[in-house]
C-alpha cells in the first residue's frame, strides 16, 4: 500500500536522520493506531522495522506508557510496553541520567513543562536528529529559547533537535 501524502512528507522529513527521540504522545499514537496519526507513525516505524532508523526515548516516556496499563492491572499491556521499550529492535531507552537533567534545566528555563523538558533533553543528550510530538504547548518554549543567546559554558551545550510535529503532516 503506498503512502499517503502526510507519510510521504513525514518519511521525506526524516530522510537524513538516523536517530529520532519521541514524546510519549506520538508512541501512543502508534500503540492506538487511531488516524490521523497512528498512520504516521507507522510510516516511521516502518524505517525502524528495516534499520534505516533508531528511536530513542525518555525514561520518563516508558513511565508514562505504564502508568495506564498498571492502573487499570492489564499485566499483558505492561508486558507488552515493556517489550516494546527494552527489547524492540532500533529502539532504545535512555535514563534520565545528569546530563539529561543538565539539559532539561536550560530548556525547563524557558517555560516547557517538567517532564516535557526531560524528554527533549534525553534527545539532545542523545545526539537525535529530530524529536517527534505532537504537543503545540512545546512551541512558545522553544521558539523563546531559540531567541535566547547561547551561553558560555563548556559542559553545557544546548542544540535542539529539529522538531517535527506530527499535526504538520496530516492530510487536509
Amino acid at each position: 500500500m503506498a503512502a499517503r501524502g502526510g507519510e510521504q512528507r513525514l518519511l521525506r522529513a526524516l530522510s537524513g536522520c538516523g536517530r529520532v527521540n519521541l514524546d510519549t504522545n506520538a508512541v501512543i499514537y502508534y500503540f492506538g493506531g487511531g488516524e490521523p496519526y497512528g498512520g504516521l507513525m507507522k510510516a516511521l516505524f516502518g524505517l525502524v522495522d528495516r534499520g534505516s532508523l533508531e528511536v530513542v526515548i525518555s525514561g520518563i516516556v516508558q513511565m508514562e506508557l505504564l502508568v495506564k496499563p498498571i492502573r487499570e492491572r492489564n499485566l499483558d499491556a505492561v508486558g507488552e510496553v515493556i517489550h516494546f521499550t527494552e527489547r524492540t529492535p532500533n529502539v532504545r531507552v535512555v535514563d534520565v541520567s545528569r546530563p539529561v537533567v543538565m539539559q532539561a534545566a536550560f530548556v525547563r528555563a524557558d517555560g516547557l513543562e517538567v517532564a516535557d523538558s526531560l524528554v527533549l533533553a534525553t534527545g539532545i543528550v542523545a545526539e537525535c536528529d529530530a524529536t517527534v510530538t505532537n504537543d503545540k504547548r512545546w512551541r512558545l518554549p522553544l521558539a523563546r529559547l531559540a531567541r535566547r543567546p547561547p551561553m558560555a559554558r563548556g559542559d553545557v551545550s544546548l542544540s535542539i533537535p529539529r522538531m517535527l510535529y506530527l499535526d504538520e503532516f496530516v492530510d487536509s
